[in-house]
Protein backbone atom coordinates (compact mmCIF):
# COMPACT_ATOMS: atom_id res chain seq x y z
CA UNK A 1 0.00 0.00 0.00
CA UNK A 2 2.59 2.14 0.78
CA UNK A 3 4.39 1.70 -2.89
CA UNK A 4 1.28 2.19 -4.46
CA UNK A 5 1.06 5.50 -2.47
CA UNK A 6 4.81 6.58 -3.29
CA UNK A 7 4.00 5.78 -7.14
CA UNK A 8 1.48 7.74 -6.95
CA UNK A 9 2.95 10.75 -5.52
CA UNK A 10 5.68 10.41 -8.11
CA UNK A 11 3.77 10.68 -10.85
CA UNK A 12 2.19 13.38 -9.36
CA UNK A 13 5.26 15.08 -9.31
CA UNK A 14 6.78 13.84 -13.08
CA UNK A 15 3.47 15.97 -14.01
CA UNK A 16 4.31 18.77 -12.42
CA UNK A 17 7.64 18.81 -13.72
CA UNK A 18 7.01 18.51 -16.92
CA UNK A 19 3.74 21.34 -17.19
CA UNK A 20 7.23 23.31 -15.67
CA UNK A 21 9.42 22.46 -17.75
CA UNK A 22 6.52 23.42 -20.84
CA UNK A 23 6.19 26.54 -19.06
CA UNK A 24 9.29 27.88 -18.91
CA UNK A 25 10.81 26.94 -22.09
CA UNK A 26 8.11 29.02 -23.50
CA UNK A 27 9.06 32.37 -21.38
CA UNK A 28 12.45 31.71 -23.43
CA UNK A 29 10.70 32.34 -26.63
CA UNK A 30 9.83 35.31 -28.27
CA UNK A 31 7.99 37.80 -25.15
CA UNK A 32 4.85 39.39 -25.73
CA UNK A 33 2.87 41.57 -24.79
CA UNK A 34 -0.42 40.66 -23.67
CA UNK A 35 -3.75 41.85 -23.04
CA UNK A 36 -7.12 40.49 -22.69
CA UNK A 37 -7.76 41.78 -26.56
CA UNK A 38 -4.67 41.09 -28.25
CA UNK A 39 -0.63 39.87 -28.20
CA UNK A 40 1.82 41.23 -29.98
CA UNK A 41 6.22 40.68 -29.76
CA UNK A 42 8.06 42.65 -27.74
CA UNK A 43 10.31 44.35 -29.80
CA UNK A 44 13.91 44.10 -28.62
CA UNK A 45 15.87 47.11 -28.81
CA UNK A 46 12.85 49.07 -28.70
CA UNK A 47 11.97 51.62 -25.76
CA UNK A 48 8.93 49.65 -24.56
CA UNK A 49 5.87 52.28 -23.82
CA UNK A 50 3.33 50.10 -23.25
CA UNK A 51 0.18 50.92 -20.91
CA UNK A 52 -2.79 49.14 -20.35
CA UNK A 53 -4.53 47.87 -23.72
CA UNK A 54 -2.27 49.76 -25.71
CA UNK A 55 1.35 48.30 -26.57
CA UNK A 56 3.67 50.74 -27.70
CA UNK A 57 7.52 50.75 -28.60
CA UNK A 58 9.68 53.09 -29.69
CA UNK A 59 13.33 53.34 -31.54
CA UNK A 60 15.02 57.00 -30.56
CA UNK A 61 17.60 56.53 -33.28
CA UNK A 62 14.90 56.51 -36.30
CA UNK A 63 12.70 58.36 -34.68
CA UNK A 64 9.79 55.52 -35.25
CA UNK A 65 7.13 54.33 -33.16
CA UNK A 66 5.17 50.81 -33.38
CA UNK A 67 1.93 51.12 -31.80
CA UNK A 68 -0.98 48.40 -31.62
CA UNK A 69 -4.58 48.81 -29.68
CA UNK A 70 -8.44 48.63 -30.31
CA UNK A 71 -9.81 51.53 -31.62
CA UNK A 72 -14.25 52.25 -32.21
CA UNK A 73 -15.18 53.58 -35.60
CA UNK A 74 -17.55 52.53 -38.79
CA UNK A 75 -14.59 51.28 -40.03
CA UNK A 76 -10.50 51.24 -40.42
CA UNK A 77 -10.21 54.29 -41.71
CA UNK A 78 -12.00 55.75 -39.15
CA UNK A 79 -11.13 53.56 -36.12
CA UNK A 80 -7.11 54.45 -37.12
CA UNK A 81 -8.45 58.45 -37.23
CA UNK A 82 -10.08 58.22 -33.72
CA UNK A 83 -6.72 56.44 -32.28
CA UNK A 84 -4.41 58.90 -33.82
CA UNK A 85 -6.89 61.71 -32.53
CA UNK A 86 -6.75 60.42 -28.81
CA UNK A 87 -2.95 59.35 -29.26
CA UNK A 88 -1.70 62.16 -31.28
CA UNK A 89 -4.13 65.08 -31.02
CA UNK A 90 -4.83 64.98 -34.38
CA UNK A 91 -8.26 66.09 -35.88
CA UNK A 92 -9.45 66.89 -39.51
CA UNK A 93 -7.21 63.96 -40.46
CA UNK A 94 -6.42 64.44 -44.49
CA UNK A 95 -7.41 61.74 -46.47
CA UNK A 96 -4.42 59.09 -46.77
CA UNK A 97 -2.17 58.87 -49.67
CA UNK A 98 -2.51 55.24 -49.73
CA UNK A 99 -5.22 52.88 -49.17
CA UNK A 100 -5.53 49.17 -50.22
CA UNK A 101 -6.98 46.17 -48.80
CA UNK A 102 -5.05 42.89 -48.26
CA UNK A 103 -6.36 39.00 -47.24
CA UNK A 104 -3.77 37.86 -44.36
CA UNK A 105 -4.55 34.77 -42.72
CA UNK A 106 -6.55 35.96 -39.82
CA UNK A 107 -8.70 37.91 -42.03
CA UNK A 108 -9.02 41.08 -44.24
CA UNK A 109 -6.66 44.20 -43.43
CA UNK A 110 -6.64 47.92 -44.76
CA UNK A 111 -3.38 49.46 -45.20
CA UNK A 112 -3.32 53.33 -45.04
CA UNK A 113 -0.40 55.88 -45.47
CA UNK A 114 -0.71 59.06 -43.58
CA UNK A 115 1.70 61.79 -44.32
CA UNK A 116 0.82 64.52 -41.57
CA UNK A 117 3.10 66.87 -41.92
CA UNK A 118 6.74 67.65 -43.47
CA UNK A 119 8.38 65.84 -40.60
CA UNK A 120 5.38 62.80 -39.74
CA UNK A 121 4.35 59.99 -41.63
CA UNK A 122 1.84 57.05 -40.41
CA UNK A 123 1.57 53.75 -42.06
CA UNK A 124 -1.75 51.76 -40.19
CA UNK A 125 -2.74 47.78 -40.65
CA UNK A 126 -6.41 47.93 -39.68
CA UNK A 127 -9.13 45.18 -39.55
CA UNK A 128 -12.28 44.85 -37.61
CA UNK A 129 -12.75 42.14 -34.68
CA UNK A 130 -16.13 42.26 -33.14
CA UNK A 131 -17.43 45.96 -32.56
CA UNK A 132 -13.91 47.50 -32.62
CA UNK A 133 -10.56 47.48 -34.95
CA UNK A 134 -7.28 46.46 -34.38
CA UNK A 135 -5.16 49.58 -35.39
CA UNK A 136 -1.36 48.60 -35.63
CA UNK A 137 0.16 51.75 -36.63
CA UNK A 138 4.32 52.71 -37.76
CA UNK A 139 4.76 56.79 -37.27
CA UNK A 140 7.87 57.73 -38.33
CA UNK A 141 8.93 61.61 -36.83
CA UNK A 142 12.47 62.36 -38.71
CA UNK A 143 12.28 65.81 -40.37
CA UNK A 144 15.39 64.37 -42.65
CA UNK A 145 12.99 61.46 -43.95
CA UNK A 146 9.81 59.71 -45.07
CA UNK A 147 9.62 56.19 -44.24
CA UNK A 148 6.11 54.56 -44.62
CA UNK A 149 5.30 50.82 -44.62
CA UNK A 150 2.74 48.73 -46.54
CA UNK A 151 1.38 44.98 -47.91
CA UNK A 152 0.22 44.93 -51.01
CA UNK A 153 -1.22 41.64 -52.25
CA UNK A 154 0.92 40.02 -54.81
CA UNK A 155 -0.57 40.60 -58.21
CA UNK A 156 1.12 36.99 -59.47
CA UNK A 157 1.60 35.22 -56.71
CA UNK A 158 3.65 32.46 -58.30
CA UNK A 159 6.53 35.10 -58.45
CA UNK A 160 9.23 34.91 -55.40
CA UNK A 161 9.49 38.34 -55.48
CA UNK A 162 8.09 41.74 -54.21
CA UNK A 163 9.79 44.05 -57.07
CA UNK A 164 5.97 44.45 -58.68
CA UNK A 165 4.50 45.67 -55.47
CA UNK A 166 7.75 47.52 -54.67
CA UNK A 167 7.58 49.18 -58.18
CA UNK A 168 3.53 50.19 -57.51
CA UNK A 169 4.14 51.46 -53.93
CA UNK A 170 6.73 53.80 -55.45
CA UNK A 171 4.31 54.72 -58.18
CA UNK A 172 1.48 55.89 -55.81
CA UNK A 173 3.83 57.39 -53.31
CA UNK A 174 6.61 59.02 -55.06
CA UNK A 175 7.41 59.96 -58.26
CA UNK A 176 9.92 57.11 -59.02
CA UNK A 177 9.73 53.58 -60.62
CA UNK A 178 11.52 50.60 -59.94
CA UNK A 179 13.96 51.36 -62.92
CA UNK A 180 14.86 54.59 -61.01
CA UNK A 181 16.46 52.41 -58.37
CA UNK A 182 20.05 50.21 -58.18
CA UNK A 183 19.57 46.53 -56.68
CA UNK A 184 21.73 46.53 -53.72
CA UNK A 185 20.91 43.01 -53.09
CA UNK A 186 18.86 40.15 -50.34
CA UNK A 187 19.34 40.84 -46.60
CA UNK A 188 18.67 38.44 -44.18
CA UNK A 189 16.84 39.42 -41.19
CA UNK A 190 15.17 37.40 -38.39
CA UNK A 191 11.84 37.60 -40.17
CA UNK A 192 12.83 36.61 -43.73
CA UNK A 193 14.93 37.76 -46.72
CA UNK A 194 14.03 41.55 -47.57
CA UNK A 195 15.22 42.66 -51.11
CA UNK A 196 16.96 46.02 -51.45
CA UNK A 197 16.83 49.22 -54.01
CA UNK A 198 18.26 52.00 -53.79
CA UNK A 199 18.64 55.64 -55.40
CA UNK A 200 20.23 58.71 -55.08
CA UNK A 201 17.35 59.89 -52.36
CA UNK A 202 15.18 57.13 -52.23
CA UNK A 203 15.23 53.23 -50.93
CA UNK A 204 12.87 50.59 -51.10
CA UNK A 205 12.80 47.27 -49.50
CA UNK A 206 10.39 44.21 -49.94
CA UNK A 207 9.81 41.20 -48.74
CA UNK A 208 7.50 37.57 -49.99
CA UNK A 209 5.65 36.09 -47.01
CA UNK A 210 3.01 33.75 -48.01
CA UNK A 211 1.10 35.40 -51.28
CA UNK A 212 1.86 39.02 -49.93
CA UNK A 213 4.48 41.55 -50.28
CA UNK A 214 5.23 43.86 -47.37
CA UNK A 215 7.24 46.70 -48.53
CA UNK A 216 9.29 49.49 -47.12
CA UNK A 217 9.85 52.61 -48.92
CA UNK A 218 12.14 55.72 -47.37
CA UNK A 219 13.05 58.98 -49.18
CA UNK A 220 15.29 61.46 -48.00
CA UNK A 221 18.43 60.64 -45.64
CA UNK A 222 18.63 57.23 -45.58
CA UNK A 223 18.67 55.28 -42.61
CA UNK A 224 18.31 51.96 -41.36
CA UNK A 225 15.54 51.09 -43.43
CA UNK A 226 15.78 47.17 -43.32
CA UNK A 227 15.82 46.90 -39.24
CA UNK A 228 12.38 48.73 -39.06
CA UNK A 229 10.88 47.12 -41.70
CA UNK A 230 11.75 44.01 -40.53
CA UNK A 231 10.19 44.89 -36.93
CA UNK A 232 7.22 45.93 -38.83
CA UNK A 233 6.79 42.94 -40.59
CA UNK A 234 7.39 40.90 -37.41
CA UNK A 235 4.87 43.22 -35.35
CA UNK A 236 2.00 42.22 -38.05
CA UNK A 237 3.07 38.79 -38.62
CA UNK A 238 3.28 38.38 -34.18
CA UNK A 239 0.02 39.42 -33.76
CA UNK A 240 -2.90 37.43 -32.70
CA UNK A 241 -5.70 38.15 -30.88
CA UNK A 242 -6.57 36.50 -27.25
CA UNK A 243 -8.83 33.56 -27.56
CA UNK A 244 -11.21 32.41 -24.98
CA UNK A 245 -9.68 28.89 -24.26
CA UNK A 246 -11.68 28.89 -20.34
CA UNK A 247 -13.88 25.90 -21.41
CA UNK A 248 -10.63 24.06 -22.96
CA UNK A 249 -8.80 24.87 -19.89
CA UNK A 250 -11.63 23.39 -17.55
CA UNK A 251 -12.22 20.29 -19.43
CA UNK A 252 -8.45 20.22 -19.38
CA UNK A 253 -7.94 20.08 -15.83
CA UNK A 254 -10.88 18.08 -14.85
CA UNK A 255 -9.56 15.02 -17.85
CA UNK A 256 -6.10 15.17 -15.83
CA UNK A 257 -7.88 14.53 -12.57
CA UNK A 258 -9.92 11.96 -13.74
CA UNK A 259 -7.12 10.29 -15.00
CA UNK A 260 -5.25 10.90 -11.83
CA UNK A 261 -8.71 9.56 -9.75
CA UNK A 262 -8.35 6.56 -12.33
CA UNK A 263 -4.60 6.04 -11.65
CA UNK A 264 -4.67 6.30 -7.91
CA UNK A 265 -7.91 4.11 -7.64
CA UNK A 266 -5.90 1.41 -9.44
CA UNK A 267 -3.29 1.53 -7.34
CA UNK A 268 -6.12 1.18 -4.16
CA UNK A 269 -7.54 -1.71 -6.30
CA UNK A 270 -4.44 -3.69 -6.98
CA UNK A 271 -3.24 -2.88 -2.98
CA UNK A 272 -6.13 -4.65 -1.76
CA UNK A 273 -6.03 -7.37 -4.63
CA UNK A 274 -2.81 -8.21 -3.41
CA UNK A 275 -3.99 -8.10 0.49
CA UNK A 276 -6.62 -10.73 -0.23
CA UNK A 277 -3.99 -12.46 -2.38
CA UNK A 278 -1.74 -12.46 0.80
CA UNK A 279 -4.92 -13.33 3.44
CA UNK A 280 -5.41 -16.21 0.69
CA UNK A 281 -2.04 -17.54 0.59
CA UNK A 282 -2.00 -17.14 4.60
CA UNK A 283 -5.00 -19.33 5.25
CA UNK A 284 -3.85 -21.97 2.90
CA UNK A 285 -0.44 -22.11 4.78
CA UNK A 286 -2.05 -22.54 7.76
CA UNK A 287 -4.85 -25.43 6.37
CA UNK A 288 -1.63 -26.98 5.16
CA UNK A 289 0.53 -26.91 8.57
CA UNK A 290 -3.37 -28.07 10.05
Amino acid sequence: MRRAKQRTLFFLALLLALAWAGWTQAQNETPYYQSTDFNIPILAGWQNQSAEGVAQFYNPSAQATIRTTMAAGRDAQSAAAADLAGWLGLTGLDAPVYSGKVNLADGTWHSLVYDIDAGQSVSVMARQAGDRFIVITFLESDPASRTRMLTIAQADDTLDTPEPEIDSALQQLTQLRLDDLAAVGTSALPGGDWLVFQGESALAAGSVFGNDSYIALQEGAPGDLRALADAWQGTLLGFFITPDNSPYLWLGIAVSLLILAALAGSFVWRARALQKDLAMIEQLQSADSN
